[in-house]
Parts: C-alpha cells; sequence; structure tokens
C-alpha cells in the first residue's frame, strides 16, 4: 500500500511535489481508506487518487517520476540504459530527469513510503544528475537513507555509510551479519562505494538483510505498476508455443458488459509475437480471427487493454498508476473501474488505483474524497509546478471547500487553480486568413 512519493527537481517539478495517499482526518466518505497492520498498529492510506490539472502542467511528470524512481531501483544505479521496452524515455535517460530551467546544477530527490507484508518502508534517494540534457556530466549519488517501521537502518552518503541500531530489525538480518562480522562487513562496502550505485541493492542486499531488500524489490516490481503513456500498453497471456491460442473469457465478458458486442476477443502466438485477435467465426475447438486493431474502435481496443491490469491489481492488492486511465472510455465505464476499488467485497486485498485525467465528472464528493482529488498547477514566472489537494482548502474563509460543495462547478470557475483560460479565436482568424496549407500525404 502506497503511502507517500516524494520528488524534487524532477522534469516539471523544481522544488517538493508530494503525492500523499495517507488519509486526512475529514468528514468524507469512509469506503475508501484502506488500513494494514505494521507492528499492532493499524496504518491507514485512500484506495484512489485522481489528478487534474491543463495540458504541460506536470500531471505526467508525477506519474514519470513513479515509474524513473521504480526503475532506478530495480535496475540499482543511475547510469543510462538502452532497454525501452517501456516507451520510457526518462527513466533509460537520466540526463532528461532535472528541472529544464536551472541555470545550475540542483540534487534530484526521490522518496517512497510503503507498507507490504506488515512492515512499513521509507527509502530516499538523492543525486547529482547535472543539469537538463547534460550527457557528459559525472553523475553521482550524494545520500541514500531507509527507515522500516519507523527505525532509521542505514544512512549513505558520498564516501561514507553509517548503520544504525538494528536490533528492532533483527528478524530481518543476515545471519552472518549477526555474527560479530558487521564492521568487516561495513568496511568492505565502504571501500567498494561506488558513485553511482544504490547501497540498497548492492552490499547491503549482501551483508545485511536479503530479506529487506527484496521486500522492496518484490513490491516495486510485482505491486507498484507505473504505466507511462497507457494508451501504448496491454498485458498479454504467455503464449509458449507458436500458432498457440488463448481466450480470455473474463475480458469477453467485461467487453460484453460494456456493451461491445460482436467479436468475441483471443490471444494468437503468431512469428514470435502474441496479437490480440477479434474471433469472427468459431465451430467447436477452432475458430478464425483477424487482427483486432484492423476492425475495433480505440475505445474497444482500450478497454480490452487495460482491462489485465485491473484484474491483477485488484487480485494481488497492488498499486496501479496510470496515466490517463480513462482516454477513449466512455466515463460509465471509468465510474465501474473506480467503483471496484471502493467496494470492499471486490477490493478484498487493498488494491490502489492512481490516475490522471481531464474529464471533470469526478470532481464528486460521491466519487472521490477531497483527499483523493489531487490538482497540478504550472507557475508561469518560475515554471515550476505544484501539487496539491482538494482537502488543503478550508472549510471557511474566502474559498470554502465542504463535502456538500458543487466541485466541479467550482473548478471550472477557477476557484482551485489548476486550469487555463483558453482563447483560440485571433489564433484561428490569424490561420485561416494566412496561406499556409496543410496537406494529408502518404508517404
Amino acid at each position: 500500500m502506497l503511502l507517500n512519493f516524494r520528488v524534487k527537481n524532477f522534469k516539471a517539478f523544481k522544488d517538493n511535489a508530494i503525492l500523499s495517499m495517507e488519509p486526512e482526518k475529514i468528514q468524507d466518505i469512509s469506503y475508501s481508506i484502506l488500513t494494514e497492520k505494521v507492528n499492532e498498529k493499524d496504518v491507514k492510506g485512500l484506495c484512489s487518487a485522481v489528478i487534474y490539472g491543463p495540458n504541460a502542467a506536470g500531471k505526467t511528470s508525477i506519474i514519470n517520476a513513479m515509474s524513473c524512481f521504480k526503475q532506478i531501483i530495480l535496475r540499482g544505479n543511475i547510469n543510462n540504459v538502452e532497454d525501452n521496452r517501456y516507451e520510457d524515455y526518462v527513466s533509460q535517460s537520466m540526463e532528461l530527469i532535472p528541472f529544464i530551467y536551472d541555470k545550475e546544477p540542483q540534487p534530484v530527490e526521490f522518496e517512497i513510503e510503503f507498507v507490504s507484508n506488515g512492515n512499513k518502508y521509507d527509502y530516499e534517494l538523492v543525486a547529482d544528475l547535472g543539469k537538463f540534457n547534460d550527457i557528459k556530466y559525472e553523475r553521482k549519488i550524494i545520500s541514500e537513507k531507509l527507515y522500516v517501521n519507523d527505525y532509521s537502518i542505514f544512512s549513505r552518503t558520498i564516501d561514507d555509510i553509517e548503520i544504525k541500531n538494528l536490533t528492532k530489525i533483527s528478524d530481518l538480518l543476515l545471519e552472518h551479519f549477526k555474527q560479530s562480522l558487521a564492521k568487516k562487513n561495513i568496511d568492505v562496502a565502504k571501500a567498494n562505494l561506488s558513485k553511482t550505485t544504490l547501497f540498497l541493492t548492492t552490499d547491503f542486499d549482501s551483508f545485511i538483510s536479503k530479506k529487506i531488500c527484496s521486500s522492496i524489490k518484490d513490491w516495486l516490481m510485482d505491486k507498484f505498476i507505473v504505466v507511462n503513456k497507457s494508451n501504448l500498453h496491454s498485458l498479454k497471456p504467455v503464449l509458449k508455443e507458436e500458432n498457440s491460442a488463448f481466450i480470455e473469457e473474463n475480458i469477453n465478458e467485461l467487453a460484453k458488459e460494456a456493451g461491445i458486442v460482436g467479436s468475441d476477443f483471443g490471444y494468437v502466438k503468431d512469428n514470435n509475437q502474441t496479437q490480440l485477435v477479434s474471433i469472427i467465426e468459431k465451430n467447436g475447438n477452432v475458430a478464425k480471427g483477424i487482427a483486432a486493431e484492423r476492425i475495433e474502435s480505440v475505445g474497444t481496443l482500450r478497454l480490452v487493454g487495460i482491462a489485465p491490469y485491473i484484474f491483477n491489481i485488484l487480485a494481488t492488492g497492488g498499486t496501479l498508476v496510470m496515466d490517463e486511465l480513462d482516454a477513449s472510455l466512455h466515463p460509465m465505464i471509468v465510474m465501474n473501474i473506480i467503483s471496484a476499488f471502493h467496494n470492499d467485497e471486490i477490493n478484498k486485498r487493498n488494491a490502489q488505483l492512481i490516475f490522471n485525467t481531464h474529464n471533470p465528472i469526478y470532481l464528486n464528493s460521491q466519487c472521490f474524497r477531497r483527499d483523493e482529488i489531487k490538482f497540478v498547477e504550472k507557475d508561469k514566472k518560475s515554471k515550476s509546478s505544484i501539487i496539491y489537494s482538494l482537502s488543503d482548502f478550508k472549510t471557511n474563509g474566502d474559498k470554502p471547500v465542504r463535502n456538500t460543495t458543487d466541485y466541479m462547478r467550482n473548478y471550472f470557475v477557477n476557484r482551485y487553480g489548476a486550469i487555463e483560460n483558453v482563447d483560440f479565436s485571433d489564433i484561428l482568424q490569424k490561420a485561416i486568413e494566412g496561406s499556409n496549407v496543410y496537406e494529408e500525404r502518404k508517404e
């Protein structure tokens, strides 16, 4: 369960930007609140969050930051990589991270706090990556800090490592670390400290606690699913044999319930690629199909593409973060997806859903709590973005926000910020009167 994510000097965000999934003490719907046990104490989190803001304000940047931080920890360093399977260029090209308008290099900071398997983890990374797009800059990790169940575990700086009192987590330590070898292991770790490699996933994992490192990496890999450019991605079943096929009944039932009638959907492996197909003829165990992208609408492909993400996250109890989840989907479909996360009978494993959108229909007190509604706004002077919640507005004063307020109306009259007043009239008039002619050409 994600509790907090913080980033600084990342793309649109020059200063601290915190996406909090911890509920505030407000009188709003309670079925959005999840509870996990940590040391016999209840830790609470929100099961959903929706992020609003104008184009280029930074909504996607906060999702990029989550994806980037996840990939850094999983690979264990701040170096560039060639593999771009996720179409996530920021995660693979570290020079694209820093805030673009800084004249001097500023540290990039990440921090994540989450609960997994009865323990709470808080990990912070600060790195010097140079200025934006400085490919030749000599990068270095400035610091790492790890807390487990609010106990400080280690602090790493550029040239030093400090291990804290670990008696509170002795059951998570490696046996040879507990057997009077601690100082020797730390001395070896200091000697081998790399400027670009994480201590967490190397010597801490090898010499101190494989259980802690594995717990963090397993949660990031399996339960923290961040989908950048989600219109380009879909999950597909693993088909091992060439020319094999698989029909997913749950997806077909979901599509029919959404009003998509006609074809069933299946997956076929051909030329070592798994492809979604629309089944146009079926006779017993024999079926004929055609590539779904050739005949299906964008909305249909979108629903079928994201359905496995929804199934998986509800089954595992993870956190799904998706860029523009609702693109090309009817609002009633998205409302049903949101409702599933708010339904205790469906969301039995404390799954979370976070997404950004432009659709104001979700600005409703019956759909989201005030602390679940987030806004991202860019300051035109500093060109830096900020993120805040609807619950940050008080219930009294000049701009009161209560759970009986018409959130949508107030958003469009700019009571909450994070909206642009747009008027294209002059630009369109000028374009119409100009001499430029645009043609659609087939190469």
